[in-house]
């Protein structure tokens, strides 16, 4: 412990829950950001051992490149309370043995609610009821009929849903989604055991060229992977041709796994029937983003996992994983486990 004392984090901005440094209080030096003036950035960075990240931190704090990263000669963790990393480059990390440590697990519940959110908003149409409700007549059946209001909703009670990727997320989307609805759950991933996936009662595929079979059969279409060079915009065009007319697509994720000028072209053309997004490329999104202006359409300012339960176990999670590896122990959640010999390598030398 001694040894661990003389070690000290800097949190650049209040983490999103005031436990968080005070559970590395317990171990390390915590500086706040706040106190130290941007003239004197330059000295803090080059005796600190520790960094909490996330999106938005002023430059002159900033730590998410190989430039900045090589401002921090003492560096050994870099620490994310988000179960996404996707600022970060880990392969710059990776090359100077920096340590990334996330927080994945902490929200997986909340942001499966809000997966089944947009999913029943589209389905009982009722965002795009609320916006008619309050700018024109009660309805009658006479107007679902005649077309005269946003279309007859419809039950999500025993479909088909489609989830690409099953991490905490994915699989907990497939739970409530089967015990809750009765709905057949397919998914995609390519690192999940099939034989685990069966006994949840889920059908998984691996191979992406089984991906436009599998979207076919779906009613529901979710995406809950983290963002890579590999998952890239992995719905584009030939994927929504590849979905039902009558299919919604939900993302949860990251907006870059969707190509989304070929989102907006779908949903236009009515190739799919609507779509539920609480994640753009980039955030924030403008304004004026084609996405907002449809009415088959509902979106929300990446909050799925924003929910006041989750806020001190992602700290938690996050300053966990940051003093392990300040200790020089392997952490549970590592972004970049490829660093990990070169991690203790350097360590050994230091």
């Amino acid at each position: 412990m001694e040894e661990l004392m003389k070690k000290s984090v800097l949190i650049p901005v209040p983490m999103i829950d005031p436990s968080g440094p005070e559970l590395l209080r317990k171990e390390v030096d915590v500086l706040d950001g706040r106190e130290i003036g941007e003239n004197d950035a330059e000295e803090t960075l080059a005796r600190i051992h520790g960094i909490y990240s996330q999106p938005g931190i002023p430059e002159h704090f900033a730590c998410t490149n190989a430039e900045q990263m090589a401002r921090i000669p003492n560096l050994e963790v870099i620490g994310v309370s988000a179960s996404g990393f996707d600022w970060i480059d880990t392969q710059a990390a990776t090359e100077r043995g920096v340590a990334v440590v996330y927080s994945a697990g902490a929200q997986y519940s909340a942001v499966a609610e809000h997966g089944i959110g947009l999913m029943l908003s589209l389905a009982k149409r009722i965002a795009v009821s609320d916006r008619a409700l309050r700018v024109a007549p009660f309805p009658t059946l006479q107007h679902f009929t005649g077309n005269e209001w946003p279309g007859f909703p419809e039950e999500i009670d025993s479909k088909t849903i489609g989830v690409l990727g099953f991490g905490f997320v994915g699989r907990e989307l497939a739970h409530k989604c089967r015990t809750a609805f009765r709905m057949r759950v397919l998914a995609f991933d390519p690192y999940y055991d099939p034989l685990d996936a069966g006994r949840q009662g889920v059908e998984l595929h691996t191979r992406r060229a089984q991906l436009g079979e599998m979207l076919g059969q779906c009613d529901f279409v979710a995406l809950t992977l983290p963002l890579s060079d590999e998952t890239r915009h992995i719905i584009g065009r030939p994927e929504l041709m590849a979905m039902k007319s009558s299919a919604y697509l939900i993302n949860m994720s990251r907006g870059g796994t969707i190509d989304e000028e070929a989102l907006v072209a779908a949903l236009q053309e009515g190739e799919i029937a609507g779509a539920g997004l609480d994640v753009f490329d980039p955030e924030p999104a403008r304004q004026d983003h084609p996405l907002f202006q449809m009415e088959n359409t509902v979106v929300t300012p990446h909050i799925g996992g924003w929910v006041r339960e989750a806020m001190p176990r992602l700290v938690a999670l996050t300053a966990d994983g940051m003093l392990a590896v300040l200790r020089g122990e392997r952490p549970n959640r590592l972004a970049n486990p490829e660093v990990w010999p070169a991690f203790l390598e350097r360590r050994a030398t230091s």
